[in-house]
């Protein structure tokens, strides 16, 4: 290439980084707080939980209760995730999030499942309020096990603050 065509490139380039945005993110980190409704193939289950989280990192902790104290069973679940917020109008906006984790099995199980990795994909809506956001997100996930894929299949709602 001759020297010209370097120049037109450099140029190019340079205009194109001048009307580029800057992406604008929080400074301070949030945390928020939520309920989960979870079901599960791993060891046949549903039952409600709480979840936390910071940043793209959250753990959650899931009791299947529903078949009464004797039988009960929880899940402890953390996650480490990529959020990517779409663009829109107004106070809502649509989310993406990705990532990895671990699902724990814990207490009176059915089967002889043990924890193992977790892949997820999910999308939710934040809605902005004054000092905080609301969210709503499903969130789910491949258990990777020793002999089998299950899925994991949560629904959140909380608050982030």
């Amino acid at each position: 290439m001759s020297a010209t065509r370097y120049t037109l490139l450099l140029a190019a380039l340079l205009l194109a980084l001048g009307t580029y945005n800057p992406v604008q993110a929080q400074t301070q980190p949030r945390y928020g707080i939520g309920l989960q409704m979870m079901g599960t193939t791993v060891d046949d289950n549903i039952g409600p939980g709480l979840r936390f989280r910071s940043l793209g990192i959250g753990a959650g902790l899931t009791g299947y209760i529903f078949q009464g104290q004797d039988d009960a069973a929880y899940a402890f679940d953390p996650q480490a995730s990529l959020v990517v917020t779409l663009p829109g109008p107004g106070t809502q906006r649509l989310y993406v999030l990705g990532g990895g984790g671990a699902y724990v099995p814990f207490g009176n199980l059915d089967s002889n499942v043990s924890g193992g990795p977790t892949l997820h994909f999910g999308i939710g809506k934040v809605w902005l309020l004054n000092e905080s956001s609301f969210f709503l997100e499903f969130d789910p996930a491949l258990f990777i096990g020793e002999e089998e894929t299950d899925v994991i299949l949560p629904l959140r709602v909380g608050v982030i603050f």
